[in-house]
């Protein structure tokens, strides 16, 4: 065998050294064609426990070599496959294959919470109100408390005597926030017939702390001392901003610099408007409160010094309301939790209708004193307890405590100019959760972002209502969702999102899952049957054909052989005597 010469041997590796530079340099584009990666959707309801987590890692281990994994339904999604016990919260396309495992929900409790809410967000220093509305099966003869508790702590229970085999209830708390805001408010239901057992049906909504001051104005067509007394509660607690409007006479009237008239767009920013001197309120002063209730979703609270039995105040007020004069002040019954008032000139009003309407306060006999209905968006608050302030000093000052907390509360339900909601309030790590945004007038653009992520919104029927999904972050903690608006009056509302491990799914009934699959040309399986839905997948799943353009030579892999031809030739170089 002849041996390379070390002249030849030089030039040869000068010449490949040369090449590879000059390769480098044109940098050629090679095409090539192969298998792509289909992108799969596999999503897990908020509703699911930790199997569902156990089977969406084994599916991702699975099916992750061969398919792009992502977390939630995407518009490019080749097919989906939902994890848990309920329909996920997507728009799901009609030509989606779809894929389901089902996992069984926990059985529905005997008695359980159908509902409750909670104000999103209360002033310093302010209770936060709870209803709820529970439902009893099969438990006649037994008793159930609704339990409500912050940080750990109970601070809250009402216990409901069952007498009927299905029977529904409201229950209603006032509880001290405990720790630092925001306050994560878990309630559920105990059995006292059953001692040591935990709480059942847990639901949870997160209360966060208000800055701002609820917003509140007083207006009066004539003076009256039932609306001057009740601004004087509310001017010495530090939770309000009150302004307040009185007309001493035609063209006279004092008020102060931030009062405005009753005209729709002057009083939007308003919470609650209290009404006295009802006597003299004129036809367009009615359809402005009306409006006001109905629309913007504020509060109107009516306080008569006299009964009204003619002119335009009488559409605002129940009908057939009576008078009732007593001898000597006497205490009203409230609702729980209310501070008591006396008063000896009464209005009776007929009970509310509807389920949303309240009994605040009562007299001996039952009769309603003080209601709370709806009306429309908003609420009309109506007190017939028309003298109470003469007795303001009595009952501890109850007369301030009542209107205090009445008014707070109403406030505190007036819609925001956005108002932002999550969907579960409290997520598990990872977890999928939904913003539902509704702005309370028209804006031009709206925009969210969580932690500086783009949320993207979807508008829903109701105008101006928005909902999106974002997916929480991967350790426990807090995150800011954030939502801004467009417009004649831009506004930007902020809600924290809490990320916790180990959170109780509530117990939810609906459309079985099964029927996801059934109506998405997929199927159905349990946790137990994975592999026939792996095969289904594989089988559902067109495979595209990906082309793709690589360019080889922008490897750093290239240094090395070029580098030691160079180092190579250079050697035999010296060794010949050469520089």
């Amino acid at each position: 065998m002849t041996a390379i010469r070390p002249g030849l041997a030089a030039a040869l590796l000068r010449t490949i050294a040369v090449a590879i530079a000059i390769a480098a340099v044109v940098d050629p584009a090679v095409k090539t064609a192969g298998a792509g990666r289909a992108r799969l959707a596999v999503v897990t309801t908020q509703a699911a426990s930790t199997v569902a987590d156990r089977v969406r890692a084994q599916l991702v281990a699975a099916l992750g070599a061969s398919h792009d994994i992502v977390p939630q339904i995407t518009s490019d999604s080749a097919a989906a496959i939902v994890i848990g016990d309920r329909y996920p919260d997507e728009t799901i396309a009609a030509d989606l294959p779809v894929a389901t495992v089902t996992i069984a929900a926990s059985p529905t409790p005997p008695v359980r919470i159908v509902s409750m809410s909670a104000p999103l967000e209360v002033p310093a220093g302010t209770a936060i109100r709870v209803d709820a509305e529970l439902e009893g099966v099969g438990a006649a003869g037994t008793s159930a408390d609704f339990t409500v508790s912050i940080g750990g702590l109970e601070v809250g229970r009402v216990s409901h005597q069952l007498r009927d085999e299905r029977e529904r209830w409201r229950a209603a708390l006032d509880v001290v926030p405990v720790g630092e805001p925001p306050w994560i408010v878990r309630a559920g239901v105990t059995r006292p017939d059953n001692p040591g057992s935990a709480a059942t049906n847990i639901v949870h909504t997160v209360v966060g702390l208000r800055r701002d001051p609820l917003a509140v104005q007083i207006y009066e067509p004539r003076p009256s001392w039932a609306t001057t007394f009740v601004r004087r509660a509310l001017e010495s607690d530090a939770r309000f901003r009150v302004e307040s409007l009185s007309v001493s006479s035609r063209g006279v009237a004092a008020r102060t610099p931030g009062s405005a008239a009753l005209s729709a767009r002057e009083f939007d920013s308003l919470d609650v408007i209290i009404v006295g001197g009802l006597d003299r309120l004129s036809a367009a002063e009615v359809r402005a409160l009306d409006r006001f209730m109905r629309e913007r979703g504020g509060a109107v609270v009516l306080v008569p010094d006299a009964r009204v039995d003619a002119g335009p105040a009488r559409e605002l007020m129940p009908p057939k309301a009576t008078e009732r004069l007593l001898e000597r002040p006497a205490t009203l019954s409230m609702k729980a939790g209310a501070a008591p008032i006396d008063a000896s000139e009464l209005l009776l009003f007929p009970s509310p209708a509807g389920v949303e309407g309240e009994v605040v306060a009562t007299a001996a006999d039952g009769s309603p004193i003080v209601l709370s209905v709806p009306r429309g968006r908003g609420r009309l608050f109506i007190s017939g307890a028309m003298d109470a302030w003469r007795y303001r000093a009595s009952a501890d000052r109850g007369f301030d405590r009542f209107w205090q907390a009445a008014i707070a509360a109403l406030a505190l339900a007036a819609p925001p100019p956005i108002d932002v909601r999550i969907s579960p309030p409290v997520l598990r790590p990872l977890e999928r959760g939904v913003v539902s945004v509704r702005l309370r007038s028209d804006a031009a653009a709206v925009a969210a972002s969580v932690d500086d992520e783009t949320i993207r919104l979807w508008p829903e029927p109701e105008a101006g209502a928005y909902r999106g999904i974002f997916t929480a972050r991967k350790t426990p903690g807090r995150m800011s969702i954030e939502v801004t608006t467009e417009g004649d009056r831009p506004h930007t509302a902020a809600r924290d999102v809490v990320v916790q491990e180990g959170v109780e799914a509530p117990v939810r009934s609906g459309v079985p899952l099964s029927l996801l699959a059934t109506s998405h040309r997929g199927i159905d399986v349990t946790p137990e049957r994975l592999d026939d839905l792996e095969r289904f997948v594989r089988s559902a799943i067109n495979v595209p054909r990906a082309a793709g353009v690589t360019r080889p030579l922008r490897s750093t892999w290239w240094m090395l052989p070029f580098g030691a031809c160079l180092s190579a030739e250079w050697w035999l170089r010296r060794r010949r005597g050469h520089r």
